[in-house]
């Protein structure tokens, strides 16, 4: 598959239908992946546009790693006891008032996410090391079942802890590739990982990264039941 072109500023601003500044302030938060300059232009990775124009960008603070994993935690119905009970009970009443879209906006300060490409061989080795989400958590049947979706094969993604993803890349070669089938997510917070799964909430967000359309409608489906379901 040929990659597409990166996008100028002017560009992303014209899909998104924001300011050129607006689209700098996207770029300086992590929502949108720079890929580079051409002369004195700064050149925008278009996946990561996408992404944002699907998802759409909602203006204000996000929530700190702690604050989005104790969010996730809680729509999954576990008990994030790294915050407070004043700040749970907070969270309870403030998630009662958003969708999904803005959940996964607000929450996109979770990980730290890379993407890179690996070999249809490493794909499954990868998936080995890592606590599964997105897709690749369709592995397991009751996820697959909870989302309405099968296989995950094909694609590696899921969490490590910080430092970790290019330890990985090293080991298995993997190159940096913005619409790349091996998703890592770094976190520095061990805690909503303790039972060995991804809360389904934070596998219903990575989802909904996702430009796959069944797939993100899925993700969608599944944080609007748990608010409001």
């Amino acid at each position: 598959m040929r990659k597409r072109r990166e996008l100028t500023v002017a560009e992303a601003a014209e899909r998104l239908g924001r300011s050129k500044m607006s689209i700098h302030r996207l770029i300086d938060s992590g929502q949108l992946m720079p890929a580079g300059t051409a002369g004195k232009t700064i050149l925008i990775e278009p996946s990561s546009v996408e992404r944002l124009a699907i998802t759409g960008t909602r203006r204000g603070r996000p929530w700190t790693a702690k604050t989005a994993w104790a969010a996730l935690a809680l729509l999954s119905g576990q008990d994030p006891n790294w915050v407070s009970a004043s700040e749970k009970s907070r969270l309870k009443s403030r998630l009662r008032t958003l969708d999904a879209n803005a959940v996964c906006s607000l929450a996109r300060h979770k990980d730290h996410t890379i993407r890179y490409r690996a070999t249809r061989e490493d794909v499954d080795r990868l998936n080995d090391h890592l606590i599964a989400s997105g897709a690749s958590a369709m592995r397991d049947r009751s996820t697959a079942e909870t989302f309405g979706l099968s296989g995950g094969s094909g694609i590696a993604e899921g969490y490590v802890m910080s430092g970790d993803a290019r330890s990985l890349a090293n080991a298995f070669g993997l190159v940096e590739d913005a619409d790349g089938n091996a998703i890592i997510h770094e976190v520095g917070l061990e805690e909503p990982f303790t039972e060995g799964r991804v809360p389904v909430a934070a596998i219903a967000v990575d989802l909904m990264g996702s430009l796959a359309t069944r797939e993100r409608t899925a993700g969608q489906r599944v944080i609007d039941k748990l608010l409001h379901g």
